[in-house]
């Protein structure tokens, strides 16, 4: 409940996503246990043939060290080197294996790579007695016992039934050679290995969508979070019409500032304004400022104050108003009528000053 208000809202991307940067993101680790179980059992039993060789290696080494008469510094550290070199072979296929499979599972389920600090991060509600008594108290805590609770009896009743379907091999046992002993143990090993692994993946995926679940009840949002949400993201309206109204007035005041400079204004008569400015260096003339309406009529005014030629061309400052941007130049289609009216324009400057 937040502010008396029930949280009947799916969460927002945003929401999402911060969560996903804080690092509260769906898993399960019933699933994460499960894949490693499964595949590091697998590697172990499919590369038993290599374990047993280095072990036997291994044990060959130490033995010959054991009964060795001429112990010395540099024959211990060769024959241990000997030995490491023999046990990280034992066991780098299944550790490997393991790390992989581990990092693989948790990829998939976090749908990327994610790693945040802020789930690291030390917090004050962790310390808080009375908050571990509420976590400790909690139905996530109950829910979280009884998965426990299930999980144990389960595996437990899997185990169970390996062993009972494989009595029949045990007591031929007492008349067997170990390397037939072993192999017993092996078919049955693997035999517990697969269907506990089964049923652990079941019940992974099984808490993999409970988690999901709990995890977007969890972001749940009320109808004003959202609201406030959409105003952070998207601005206040009004505020962006104050600031987009600022910002034209601005650009207005730039504008304005221009037409002082500007060769001739083409008006239609009093709609429609655009300001020209032409110099020998440039390639074109350009448009430095343009209106309608009331815009239009402070172009007019303001050039008039200062001196700049006014021309009554309605088609050419209606077509230099829609096709010609500010300080862009005019396009070619209109150099002939631009031309007309700065030929004029310099022709009426040439009669004033004789």
């Amino acid at each position: 409940m937040s502010g008396g208000q029930d949280r009947s809202e799916k969460p927002t991307e945003k929401k999402l996503r911060e969560a996903r940067e804080r690092g509260q993101i769906p898993k399960s680790r019933e699933l994460n246990s499960a894949a490693v179980l499964l595949g590091g059992g697998m590697v172990l039993y499919l590369s038993n043939g290599v374990i047993f060789d280095q072990f036997g290696q291994m044990l060959r080494e130490l033995w010959s060290q054991g009964f060795s008469s001429t112990l010395t510094l540099p024959s211990v550290k060769e024959s241990m080197g000997h030995v490491l070199i023999h046990f990280f072979t034992m066991i780098a296929p299944t550790v490997i294996s393991i790390l992989l499979i581990a990092v693989g599972i948790n990829i998939i389920q976090t749908r990327g790579l994610n790693f945040s600090l802020k789930a690291v991060q030390p917090k004050f509600s962790k310390l808080n007695p009375f908050q571990g008594l509420k976590q400790i108290f909690s139905i996530r805590s109950l829910i979280e016992l009884v998965k426990s609770i299930l999980k144990i009896m389960i595996v437990g009743w899997v185990v169970y039934s390996v062993f009972r379907d494989g009595e029949d091999l045990f007591l031929p046992m007492v008349q067997q050679e170990l390397p037939q002993i072993l192999e017993v143990f092996g078919h049955l090993s693997l035999k517990l290995l697969v269907r506990v692994s089964l049923i652990m993946i079941v019940l992974g995926i099984a808490d993999y969508c409970y988690q999901a679940w709990q995890h977007r009840k969890d972001l749940m949002m009320t109808k004003q979070e959202v609201k406030e949400e959409h105003k952070q993201s998207e601005g206040n309206p009004q505020i962006k019409s104050r600031i987009r109204s600022i910002q034209r007035a601005l650009a207005r005041q730039r504008m304005m500032a221009k037409v002082p400079k500007a060769t001739a204004i083409v008006v239609n008569p009093t709609h429609y304004a655009v300001a020209l400015q032409y110099k020998q260096q440039m390639e074109a003339p350009k448009v430095v400022a343009k209106g309608v309406d009331f815009v239009a009529r402070k172009i007019i005014e303001v050039g008039r104050k200062h001196g700049v030629p006014v021309i009554q061309n309605p088609p050419l400052a209606r077509a230099l108003y829609q096709e010609v941007k500010l300080e862009g130049t005019i396009p070619i289609s209109l150099y002939r009528a631009v031309a007309k009216v700065l030929a004029y324009v310099y022709q009426q400057k040439q009669t004033r000053t004789k």
